[in-house]
């Protein structure tokens, strides 16, 4: 009962978006210029379970006969190859996507993802073109073909995103976007609009003259800069909405597009070209941008743990650079050592806190590991940092190569002996 319920709301949602892409643009082709519909049998394959695909699959292909009936006026046989068109290219697009069941955000996921989406659209065409010869002799094939593949792979690339990104998102009071990056992208978004809307305006050769063509790039760099600061969650639904603006503003004959229209949904079919290339922009550089976010925050993570475990054990760590002797502290240096023993930022300011009868010894180990002689050194001297304090100090060095065979960094581990009374 509850894959019914779910096969039944995905028609639902399907005929919904299905309603509003013929609402946006009409053209002289079978074939609607937009169409939004395929992206919630992708999406709902994409985010669901295996098991969950026969009643997705079950739902799109009732949702796709009524419309076949309905908009196309296709008879049952008829209308029943428009719903296996539907459902097979769409299943071999998101079985594409969902190899590996990798991360939707991740730049591998994204670009499975676009993969899958290019092969449902493809495939979808090739299949309509059959159907169209076969119910519409008359029809311009190679027209219907690429109306039909632009139209579905925007429309998947535009809904699937915002789907993925929303995937069991929940309203929290905290946690969420930060205050700047809102603000920044509202900004940015603001301005894509107005420049939406004074491009895409009517009689745009009138008014813009030989450049009109040229200015349609003008609003994008504001939507990729909105779409980055907003995150994948807002970069979708900015994007979505964006292209939506374009794509109606040209289907009501604003903007470069509709200056030379052939046939009627014409320039709408060509400025999806314009629109898919630039969502696929937009989609690679936020997967790009989330990645190297998630990698941080896991670099974060993992120093965060590393750092608890050595203050848990009494130990200090510390990176040297290997040819200029800059040091990088750890955070449980300075409440192990002091403010005066870690305010050493380089490795020779670290010497001359070093007893002087032991410094030699010090920097000889400490330039052997440097210098790629010995892997490692282990010895115990005294630190002097001042204000009359005496430590004893164990310390561990260990080269750290880089990918020349080069030793880059030396890293050195700290452990407090005793602290000694002063002899001075």
């Amino acid at each position: 009962m509850m894959q019914v319920s779910k096969g039944a709301l995905l028609a639902l949602f399907w005929l919904a978006l299905a309603l509003v892409s013929r609402s946006l643009a009409h053209g002289a082709t079978q074939t609607l210029p937009v169409w939004l519909g395929s992206g919630v049998t992708f999406a709902a394959l994409l985010v669901g379970p295996r098991w969950t695909w026969r009643a997705t699959l079950a739902g799109a292909a009732f949702a796709s006969l009524v419309w076949g009936v309905l908009a196309h006026q296709l008879g049952l046989l008829a209308a029943l190859a428009f719903a296996g068109i539907e459902v097979s290219s769409m299943a071999l697009g998101a079985w594409i996507a969902t190899r590996g069941r990798l991360d939707a955000q991740s730049p591998a996921g994204n670009a499975l993802m676009i993969a899958g989406a290019v092969v449902a659209s493809t495939v979808g065409a090739t299949l309509a073109a059959a159907l169209w010869s076969w119910q519409r002799p008359g029809a311009d094939l190679a027209f219907e073909w690429r109306t039909w593949a632009l139209s579905t792979l925007v429309g998947l690339l535009l809904v699937v995103p915002l789907v993925t990104a929303f995937r069991g998102f929940r309203v929290m009071r905290s946690g969420g976007l930060a205050m700047a990056p809102f603000l920044g992208g509202a900004a940015a978004f603001a301005a894509f609009v107005v420049a939406v809307l004074l491009v895409f305006a009517t009689h745009a050769q009138q008014r813009w003259g030989d450049v009109a063509a040229t200015l349609a790039y003008v609003p994008m760099p504001f939507l990729l800069v909105a779409s980055l600061l907003w995150g994948p969650r807002g970069g979708a639904l900015a994007t979505l909405l964006g292209s939506l603006l374009i794509i109606a503003r040209t289907s009501q004959g604003g903007g470069p597009f509709a200056i030379h229209e052939a046939t009627p949904g014409e320039s709408v079919v060509e400025v999806q070209g314009f629109v898919l290339a630039w969502t696929t922009v937009l989609l690679l550089s936020r997967a790009l941008a989330e990645g190297r976010r998630v990698a941080l925050a896991r670099a974060r993570d993992w120093q965060l743990r590393y750092e608890r475990t050595l203050q848990a054990v009494g130990v200090a760590s510390v990176e040297y650079d290997a040819v200029t002797g800059r040091a990088t502290w750890g955070d449980g240096a300075l409440q192990m050592l002091g403010a005066d023993a870690v305010g050493a930022d380089t490795h020779a300011a670290w010497l001359d806190r070093v007893d002087p009868a032991e410094r030699g010894l010090v920097q000889a180990a400490w330039q052997s590991v440097a210098s790629g002689s010995r892997p490692a050194a282990d010895q115990a001297y005294t630190l002097r940092p001042g204000a009359g304090r005496v430590l004893r100090v164990r310390e561990r060095l260990a080269a750290v190569q880089g990918g020349d065979g080069r030793v880059e960094q030396v890293v050195a581990l700290l452990t407090l002996v005793r602290v000694e009374p002063s002899d001075v």
